[in-house]
């Protein structure tokens, strides 16, 4: 599979994260790890004895929602008939179109709200996206969240839905450009912590002492390097945090703290959707890592996201990677259009703010009910715990 130069667009990031990638071959995995390995495979081990994950790894493609649908309660598994019929789902499903004309279609254009009639941004961003057939792997759990047992990922606290309130606030009567200042990470060129576990493609790397992990992510260049030796932390806040790791049995576990803040902006950001997208100011955030190698090309990979100051409780993600040929590119991430971008946008705005009122107004209103939910699911938890 091969990659080209990625330019650095918001639209182009949910372009990348919704396209599926599905194969003419799948491969049926009944396992309650999703491995469909043997418990007598032995992982390799490095010439110094640490087991073996080095390699580029992408996220295999299961058909399985990051949260179990409400119609399936507390079941974990589903039972090999509803398995079958997912990878029968999956081998009809219809390609994404070649032809970016093909995308702004109908329904595009019928789903847009007002303020967004007869724009698009299709025809640009499919131009970086190149189409692969893929094998998907058919889990039969019923969701990537394992924890909590509902796999469900929590509700927000009140604080972090305040949070969301008050920027809702602060932008009410105001387009989203009125300064350079209001603009998001992404058009900055910078990544927040929370790449660490949505990039889908990564390098691991292995020295004695240290494991090196390159991520294949828009706006990421820097490796994370993760002492193994015990070391302290320094204390310095960054972008990806400071991780720290160590080998439980044939597992490596990597604990990340000392996020920077600001992860998901300042006081006025431009609209999201969801309107959770980033971690919370990252200062309470704290990031576990598990990567048990299973199986010759799979490793199965958790991680749990524990930040008091977003979620009422932690919540654990279970998925597996699939290694890739050597010769699987991840080019330099060449992120350079907000260096001009900022100009067209603060100019644009400028020319019509009505309609960027109208647009965030707009926006705000199609929020209310989505802001509510989460309220209403914090003050029931805390109902739960007798607060």
């Amino acid at each position: 599979m091969t990659e080209q130069p990625r330019p650095c667009t918001v639209g182009l990031l949910l372009t990348v994260f919704t396209v599926v990638l599905l194969g003419s071959g799948v491969i049926l995995a009944q396992s309650s790890s999703g491995s469909g390995q043997g418990n007598n495979w032995m992982a390799p081990r490095t010439a110094w004895g640490d087991p073996d994950l080095q390699g580029k790894w992408t996220f295999a493609t299961t058909g399985t929602p990051m949260e179990r649908p409400n119609e399936l309660g507390d079941r974990e598994f589903l039972t090999p008939e509803e398995v079958a019929a997912k990878v029968e789902a999956a081998g009809n499903a219809e390609a994404v179109p070649e032809d970016p004309e093909e995308a702004r279609d109908e329904t595009l254009a019928a789903d847009a709200r007002p303020t967004e009639q007869g724009i698009f941004g299709q025809e640009y961003n499919r131009f970086w996206v190149i189409e692969t057939e893929r094998n998907a792997t058919a889990w039969n759990r019923t969701s990537l969240v394992i924890e909590p047992p509902n796999g469900k990922i929590p509700p927000l606290t009140l604080a972090a839905v305040e949070r969301l309130e008050q920027r809702e606030s602060a932008r009410a009567h105001r387009g989203e450009a009125d300064t350079w200042e209001d603009r998001n990470l992404a058009e900055r060129c910078i990544s927040p912590g929370r790449i660490r576990f949505t990039a889908s493609g990564r390098e691991i790397l292995q020295a004695p002492g240290f494991v090196v992990i390159r991520l294949d992510a828009l706006n990421t260049n820097e490796p994370v390097i993760v002492p193994l030796d015990g070391q302290p932390r320094l204390g310095i806040r960054r972008w990806m945090g400071e991780s720290r790791g160590h080998w439980e049995g044939n597992t490596l576990v990597i604990e990340t703290t000392n996020f920077l803040g600001r992860q998901d902006g300042g006081p006025v950001m431009p609209k999201r959707s969801p309107l959770i997208r980033y971690l919370g100011s990252g200062e309470g955030l704290t990031l576990y890592e598990r990567f048990t190698r299973v199986g010759p090309n799979t490793i199965e990979y958790s991680y749990t996201v524990e930040d008091p100051m977003v979620y009422v409780t932690p919540y654990t993600v279970l998925r597996p990677l699939t290694k890739e040929a050597d010769d699987y590119l991840m080019p330099e991430s060449a992120c350079h259009e907000g260096n001009y971008g900022i100009v067209g946008q603060l100019s644009a705005a400028r020319v019509d703010e009505t309609y960027a009122i109208n647009a965030a107004r707009e926006e705000a209103a199609s929020r209310q009910s989505q802001l509510q939910e989460m309220k209403q699911r914090a003050q029931e938890w805390q109902r739960t715990q007798g607060r």
